[in-house]
């Protein structure tokens, strides 16, 4: 986060040290103590394996409200979290960071740090006592590699009958980063294992959100430009290279023989989301949600489709639910990820076993993911501010998925499953 960190140090200070200057101020927090044990070895999201983790769930906040008027505000929120540039480390990030301004009750333009309203519990997906589900969905709810933006958005919002619709148009820029597995590397350029990559990522979208006392609608279209901090083009594709009749690679690396890269400063993707959260009948609801991200500039990005469903039943304190999740790359994307990592050059071939390591690396660092999810589990209310949460999930993973390190030496993990159980407190303050 180089280019705005200070501008985003310099609003949290400020608005910090506004704090003194307001009509009123008001503290909450939040908190989940989450852990998660699979049965297979390989690591799965990041942190969960065999041997269980505290890592993948956890997480804990605390945020300031700030009124200076009836149109005045400021939200500063602060939360603690695994490290998005190390799987070994937590870190503390501003999650929220803006001043907001209402001239009156049907418009409403903030700037500062925010969340894109991408999905249905965007706004509060880190509150766990906010919802019934263990973890949200990774088949939605991990489609793009940041749902902060630093920016604007307007807000408008029209009351309709019984219910009310609101309009939210917003542009903003994260620098963040994103997160790759390369099995076994090429040293000495590559190491093996996790590769973090900072990424800045321009968005812009339309948001409709339709709310009644007992449900929500919400609708959205995205734009995202994605590239590299360090300047480096992004390829669009890799050219074959032919060596002998049947036999060749793929130049995966201007260094390589070949004709040369062709790439591109950005990817973008163009995003379109629809979910629902609604009663069914006394103690049932269903939530839904669907996403169709579409790219353009490059066939080796993350362009899919993904989803899930949920039906739930509340019986006086408790609310178990079963979950269907599913999330698949488009067949381009899944053919380079075979391709680069499937195609080998024989020992016999100078240089062999570099190219070989080099097309894999290059099929490592794609968004490549086939995978379907079930879950059953259930919350328990403690009360209005403690939530008890147990859940059991089977993932199926179909050719390829990128939310799995696969062990050194090994295989792509493909036509497998994995089994996670999870246990969770969540509570707010």
């Amino acid at each position: 986060m180089k280019r705005r960190t200070p501008a985003l140090a310099a609003l949290v200070l400020a608005l910090l040290q506004s704090a003194v200057l307001a009509q009123d101020v008001s503290v909450s927090g939040y908190g989940t103590v989450g852990y998660a044990r699979s049965d297979r070895d390989f690591v799965y999201q990041r942190h969960i394996d065999r041997d269980g983790t505290f890592n993948r769930d956890s997480v804990f906040g605390v945020q300031g409200d700030l009124r200076f008027s009836p149109q005045w505000s400021a939200t500063l929120q602060l939360k603690l979290a695994p490290s998005l540039k190390r799987d070994d480390r937590w870190a503390v990030m501003p999650a929220w960071a803006f001043v907001a301004w209402r001239p009156d009750d049907d418009w409403l333009l903030r700037a500062g740090r925010m969340r894109v309203p991408l999905y249905l519990h965007s706004e509060s997906m880190d509150v766990g006592v906010t919802h019934h589900m263990a973890r949200m969905p990774a088949e939605m709810y991990a489609i793009v590699p940041s749902t902060d933006y630093d920016g604007a958005t307007v807000a408008k919002t029209w009351m309709l009958g019984s219910g009310e619709l609101s309009a939210d148009l917003y542009h903003g820029t994260i620098d963040t980063t994103a997160r790759f597995w390369l099995r076994d590397g090429l040293p000495p350029q590559r190491a093996a294992g996790a590769r973090f990559e900072d990424v800045n990522v321009r968005s812009s979208g339309l948001v409709l959100t339709w709310r009644t006392p007992d449900s929500t609608w919400r609708a959205g279209m995205h734009s995202t430009s994605t590239r590299r901090q360090s300047g480096e083009g992004l390829p669009e594709r890799y050219p074959f290279v032919t060596i002998a009749p049947g036999l060749g690679y793929y130049q995966v690396d201007a260094a390589l023989p070949g004709p040369g890269l062709q790439v591109i400063g950005a990817v973008k993707n163009t995003v379109f989301t629809v979910g629902l959260d609604q009663p069914l009948a006394p103690g049932w609801r269903v939530i839904a949600e669907y996403a169709r991200m579409r790219q353009t500039g490059s066939e080796l990005g993350a362009e899919s489709d993904g989803g899930y469903f949920t039906l739930l039943h509340t019986v006086g304190r408790a609310t178990p639910y079963v979950t269907l999740g599913r999330l698949r790359s488009t067949d381009t994307v899944l053919g380079w990820q075979r391709r680069l990592t499937q195609t080998q050059l024989p020992a016999v071939v100078p240089g062999a076993a570099a190219i070989n390591a080099a097309m894999r690396v290059a099929g490592e660092q794609g968004y490549a993911v086939d995978q379907r999810t079930w879950a059953v589990g259930a919350s328990y209310t403690l009360d209005s501010r403690q939530k008890l949460k147990l859940e059991y999930q089977r993932t199926h993973i179909g050719q390829v998925s990128r939310f799995v390190d696969t062990p050194p030496g090994q295989p792509t993990v493909s036509d497998t499953g994995i089994g996670v159980l999870s246990i969770n407190y969540s509570f707010t303050f």
